[in-house]
């Protein structure tokens, strides 16, 4: 019996799972090349989480070929063609706008937020008491000059907050 070697398997292993990527790409490739050829979008544009396509606007009855005039034919195609493509390009512009008026309205949204959030911040301020004790109150020099009624007071003040 032979000794597998962990180097070897490991190899063995990334040759088989590169081999099967390729399959997969391959297979991936040719169904993209089917679909490509039965679905065309010139324009690239959704509505209503759909792709819009060519043959979306195709109308239910196909006009008549006259063989005699081809002249007339290849108008009326183009004809046809125009239109189905103006048709997209309008739907197309009826996205963008309807985007942009969502990105608006999203950020008027934002903009209301942050100013009442802003607005709720400063009423907050506004609410709170600011108060300085005066910071020279215990100094030597002060209480010196003080007469003894009132630091009396002062102490009894300062010791009935201490409970």
């Amino acid at each position: 019996m032979q000794k597998i070697s962990p180097l070897k398997s490991s190899i063995e292993a990334f040759n088989k799972f590169r081999a099967s990527r390729a399959a997969k790409a391959n297979k991936a490739n040719e169904t993209t090349k089917e679909n490509s050829t039965t679905q065309t979008n010139p324009f690239g544009i959704t509505f209503r989480g759909n792709m819009i396509q060519m043959d979306v606007f195709e109308s239910a009855k196909k006009p008549e070929k006259a063989e005699d005039n081809k002249t007339n034919i290849s108008i009326q195609e183009r004809l046809h063609n125009t239109g189905k493509l103006l048709a997209s390009a309008w739907v197309g512009t009826m996205n963008k706008f309807s985007s942009l008026k969502t990105n608006a309205i999203a950020f008027g949204n934002r903009v209301k937020d942050s100013v009442i959030s802003a607005g709720r911040k400063i009423q907050e301020f506004g609410n709170t008491e600011v108060k300085f004790s005066n910071p020279f109150k215990y100094n030597v020099s002060y209480l010196q000059n003080q007469p003894v009624g009132e630091l009396r007071t002062m102490l009894t003040n300062e010791l009935q907050g201490v409970h």
